[in-house]
């Protein structure tokens, strides 16, 4: 479901109604984002105003709006600090906080809440559940939860459950299904002009169709496979609008897939070449995944 386009006047009282506000514009490999740093709990966003922002002709321009609050009293026992809420470019909740916790984590380095050159823990709270995030000066990650075969029995059986045709493709490719927090699907191609010659403005069709999917991703193993004791890979995935936010979740299934189907078990951090920039993605004992990503901050502003 996106917004209803909104009128000049609309978008002019949203934005005064933020007068005064300041935020942080950061940008990393999935997206830019309007960041504001709330600990007083005085800013109060809008379904509107996030599109209003989000707007890049109208407004600021982003993929999504961040806002970082005092956690509520009652969550002391999860250890946050703070509690996050996010909007989509469509005035839409964010639904996986991934990429707000891992922006929150950022503004509080660039703010100096946090020593910008040491490695830190945190905790926040969303509507969701806490979400874990670590800060290094080079990285920040985030634990994505775990993650599970669609259909373990011929994902084990056959290295695949589905079969995928895509604009570009001369014929069908199989696909496996990793399930974290929805279905991704990942396909291996032959060549690194076969991936860049896959048309993704089209929807790719599955046989048979997978529920709940959230990305189809075309992957294809670098040369060399490992690199300083890291797995490399390259991806361009195909998401839904409704989940541009999970590259993220998409690099980690893509280097599950790739876990499997080369056996090396033991090669448990991957480096995921995206269009966008890299993931380094990490698989955990018990199956648990997190992720990794350089973030910028471009600006600071003021509405």
């Amino acid at each position: 479901m996106t917004a209803a386009p909104q009128s000049t006047q609309d978008q002019n009282r949203a934005s005064h109604d933020l007068d005064g506000t300041r935020f942080v514009k950061i940008t990393g490999p999935v997206g830019d984002w309007v960041v504001f740093y709330d600990p007083t709990d005085s800013v109060q966003i809008t379904d509107t105003q996030a599109v209003t922002l989000c707007d890049r002709i109208a407004g600021v321009g982003a993929t999504g709006i961040v806002a970082v609050k005092p956690a509520l009293e009652q969550s002391s026992a999860t250890a946050a600090e703070y509690r996050l809420m996010a909007w989509q470019a469509d005035g839409q909740p964010a639904s996986n906080m991934t990429e707000p916790a891992r922006m929150a984590t950022c503004i509080l380095a660039v703010l100096k809440k946090i020593a910008s050159e040491e490695t830190s823990h945190h905790i926040f709270e969303t509507d969701f559940g806490p979400i874990t995030t670590v800060y290094t000066p080079s990285y920040i990650g985030v634990d994505i939860g775990s993650w599970k075969f669609s259909d373990a029995e011929t994902a084990v059986a056959a290295g695949s459950d589905v079969l995928v045709m895509a604009a570009g493709l001369l014929d069908p490719r199989p696909g496996l299904s990793i399930h974290i927090q929805s279905n991704h699907v990942t396909v291996a191609v032959e060549t690194l002009e076969e991936l860049e010659t896959i048309d993704l403005e089209q929807q790719p069709s599955i046989e048979p169709p997978a529920p709940r999917l959230t990305s189809i991703n075309f992957v294809i193993p670098q040369d060399p496979l490992m690199t300083s004791g890291m797995g490399q890979l390259r991806l361009r995935n195909y998401t839904g609008k409704q989940h541009g936010h999970d590259l993220a979740s998409a690099a980690a299934a893509a280097s599950v897939a790739l876990q499997n189907w080369t056996s090396l078990d033991q090669l448990n951090v991957w480096n995921v070449a995206t269009q966008h920039g890299d993931i380094v993605v990490q698989i955990h004992d018990q199956d648990r995944l997190s992720t990794f990503a350089k973030l910028t901050a471009v600006f600071f502003g003021k509405l």
